[in-house]
Order: structure tokens, then sequence, then C-alpha cells
């Protein structure tokens, strides 16, 4: 189960947690405005899940994560095989 909250020091299950949603703000914050909208919106969802003890919501939002970084990595083994050679 996720813990966290204000005021609670995190456990190790949190870290990673944490350092997702700081991963997703930090990708947020370098991309252009209508390109950062996802980005935040999973980091705010997790830490609120996250926040709230929700484990079934922390998981749902982590599964919406996991679906897109897999079409991501499909997108990108897509793009990389239509590179000429030497690319």
């Amino acid at each position: 189960m996720a813990h966290g909250g204000y005021g609670n020091r995190p456990d190790a299950a949190d870290i990673p947690h944490q350092r997702l949603t700081a991963a997703l703000r930090a990708d947020a914050d370098s991309a252009r405005p209508e390109e950062a909208v996802r980005a935040r919106e999973y980091a705010d969802d997790l830490a609120s899940a996250v926040d709230a003890q929700d484990a079934d919501r922390t998981a749902r939002v982590l599964g919406r994560i996991n679906t897109l970084l897999t079409t991501a990595t499909a997108a990108f083994t897509l793009t990389r095989e239509l590179l000429p050679p030497g690319s």
C-alpha cells in the first residue's frame, strides 16, 4: 500500500512514487505548454493517490503511466526502424 501525506516521512514504498512524480513534473517543465498537460496530470494524479493512501487508485494511475511508457517505447522503436541506416 502507498503511504504518504503532508508532514509524514516517506517510507521506502513512497520513494519510487515521489521520484516518478518528480520526473513527470520535470518533463512537464521542459515541454511546451500544450505538450506538458498529460505529464502534469499524471504527476498530480499520482501524488494525490499516494497522499490519500489509496492503493487501488495508485495502481490505476501507475497503470495509465505504464501504458503511456509502453506506447512511447513502441513509437521510439518504430521511429528507429524507419530511419536510414547510420542515422
